[in-house]
């Protein structure tokens, strides 16, 4: 016994001292064991009121984060129907443009006198070209001359295409 006491004590001075001077040697992740948290954000590994803290934090936390993604949906929401409430606008202008802007055959073929003066001009509604110039000249010539009417209004549209498709 008297020899084993001395050897064991020089074994553990010699073993400290050679783990002091190997420092190379660590412990790696892979290594720790069992006992590394699972989760960083988790609240079992805290006891007490702490632990009560902790998790009304988390909870705290997590309403916020639904709070902002609902939010975050809703500005979607609001930003496409806006997207597709101003699609329906312009839509819309472009069709009152178009009926504004383009006068039909039903006005100019609800003039007095309209039966006679087009089977003298056949070219209407058979002609593309001259029936849309002579629609769109025959609302031009309704603002500026509001008082020709009747076959007289019939003749000046008539007359403005044969000048105009003459060349």
């Amino acid at each position: 016994m008297k020899i084993i006491a001395p050897i064991t004590l020089v074994m553990c001075i010699s073993g400290g001292a050679l783990a002091q001077e190997s420092p190379t040697q660590s412990v790696t992740a892979d290594r720790l064991g069992t006992w590394s948290p699972r989760d960083v954000n988790s609240c079992d590994s805290i006891y007490g009121d702490g632990r009560q803290l902790c998790l009304a934090d988390r909870y705290r936390m997590h309403l916020e984060q639904q709070a902002h993604d609902e939010q975050l949906a809703v500005q979607r929401a609001q930003a496409e129907n806006l997207r597709l409430h101003n699609e329906l606008l312009k839509r819309e202008i472009a069709r009152l443009q178009a009926a504004a802007a383009a006068p039909s055959a039903a006005e100019l073929a609800a003039t007095p006198g309209f039966a006679g003066w087009q089977s003298e001009n056949r070219w209407f509604g058979s002609d593309r070209a001259r029936t849309e110039y002579a629609l769109l000249y025959a609302k031009d010539l309704r603002q500026e001359q509001p008082d020709l009417s009747g076959r007289l209004f019939l003749n000046a549209v008539s007359s403005r295409i044969k000048e105009v498709f003459a060349r």
